[in-house]
């Protein structure tokens, strides 16, 4: 039904893709008609879902009389082409896939909007482990009513039951098709395999409970529960919201997930563990900060550029890439400039092959004495420690050494808590931790 073209936008200075939809094959003028209309409705609805996992529609308009859409040029690849290269995806991949779709889902829900075609070929993968949900060119807005009853859209091995009947469908539609796309995800191939669409449709439509059978053999049970559920053939056994259906996928122990067969499974379990060259303190305070920009997906986005190897520099530098505003780039990066400077710091420490500075306030005292300015003032054990753990409640284990280098500069308690807020980019928190009563 159309071509798409890669395209630069002159006024904007940037790339982006150009769906050029081939009306002309409409030779009905009652169905080009109709189709412009659903087009026109549908696009306005695909510009609203403004959503990190949704590729955006920048503009639609007509060429030649042909409707088309400039959306967000995503360099990257299709999920389709990943399972056909890869298989299969390890558990812990394919939730951390499956979640953003969803949250992708879900935002499109919020707006009555049901996507109807969710399929690995309309999901992209980004190079830092991004995923964007395209093509909502077949979306039914709640009350355009253009899509009506009886008519049947959508790829067939990922439809649900009613969508495959021509019924009415709601969001509860695409949930049965996130399942379906979560089951080939686990085991390489669709639920509901078949050589001709009567035998797919048929499958669809078989009351009987969805069997995994021999197929689920790898699949951590608690997993497969969650897609059971999703594929359940009566809407109203599913899953009610997106959002639920991710919660069941987070609810799936690390454990489980660690479980899957195969050599990605092997990195998944190396996953949990520490990886070597980098200090878990440190690790985890990157972590923390990216969460604040990309949310959970950040945990599995941090292990697996760690095991990649290389320096904490370049780990940080990677990561950063996967935030797509500028300025969120920029204080991560500021936020985990400490990190990385205090990383070696870190690991003597723990290795209790460092002594750090003057003060070593490790029996609970400052032995000695350290300057500030002119000043020489010792800072007590008691004020390092609640200095301390103050901060640990913000930073995480790192602290510990933040606060011990800082130290060494001396002065006051307020001093000091005004160095160690440099590395708090959150302002609440920053606030919170120098307080006003010291």
């Amino acid at each position: 039904m159309g071509v798409i073209y890669r395209a630069h936008d002159p006024a904007l200075g940037r790339e982006v893709a150009i769906k050029l939809i081939r009306a002309d094959l409409l030779d009905d003028a009652t169905d080009r008609a109709e189709f412009l209309a659903r087009f026109n409705h549908e696009a306005r609805a695909a510009a609203r879902c403004a959503h990190p996992n949704i590729v955006t529609i920048h503009d639609f308009a007509l060429h030649d009389g042909n409707p088309f859409l400039a959306m967000e040029y995503v360099a990257g690849e299709t999920l389709a082409a990943a399972l056909r290269r890869e298989g299969r995806f390890a558990s812990d991949r394919a939730v951390a896939v499956m979640t953003q779709v969803l949250d992708a889902l879900g935002a499109a829900h919020a707006m009555g909007i049901v996507h109807r075609d969710v399929k690995p070929a309309n999901v992209m993968l980004l190079p830092d482990r991004r995923v964007k949900v395209a093509d909502f060119g077949i979306a039914r807005m709640e009350s355009a009513g253009l899509t009506q009853t009886g008519t049947v859209l959508g790829t067939p091995s990922y439809m649900s039951p009613e969508q495959c009947l021509g019924e009415k469908v709601d969001g509860r539609s695409d949930l049965f098709s996130a399942g379906a796309m979560l089951f080939e995800l686990l085991t390489g191939a669709p639920p509901f395999p078949g050589r001709t669409f009567t035998a797919i449709v048929r499958a669809l439509t078989d009351p009987a409970p969805f069997d995994p059978g021999p197929r689920a053999a790898g699949v951590p049970p608690d997993l497969m529960a969650v897609v059971q559920r999703a594929l359940a053939k009566r809407a109203a056994d599913r899953f009610a919201t997106a959002a639920a259906m991710t919660a069941a996928l987070r609810l799936v122990p690390d454990s489980a997930l660690a479980e899957a067969p195969g050599e990605a499974a092997t990195r998944v379990l190396m996953a949990h563990t520490h990886p070597a060259g980098f200090d878990p303190a440190v690790l985890a305070t990157i972590e923390r900060r990216l969460a604040a920009h990309v949310g959970p997906i950040a945990r599995h986005l941090v292990r697996e550029a760690a095991h990649e190897g290389g320096s904490l520099d370049a780990l940080c530098t990677k990561l950063a890439v996967g935030i797509e505003q500028e300025a969120a780039r920029t204080a991560f990066l500021r936020a985990v400039q400490s990190t990385m400077t205090n990383a070696s710091a870190a690991v003597a420490e723990r290795q209790g092959t460092a002594q750090g500075t003057a003060q070593g306030s490790v029996q609970g005292s400052v032995q000695g004495t350290v300057t500030s300015g002119t000043a020489a003032v010792a800072l007590a054990g008691a004020v390092l420690d609640r200095v301390r753990h103050d901060l640990t409640l913000v930073l995480g284990p790192i602290a510990r050494v933040l606060v011990s280098r800082a130290a060494a500069e001396g002065g006051t308690e307020r001093a000091l808590r005004r160095r160690l807020a440099a590395h708090i980019a959150n302002e609440a928190e920053r606030a919170r931790f120098l307080g006003d009563d010291i």
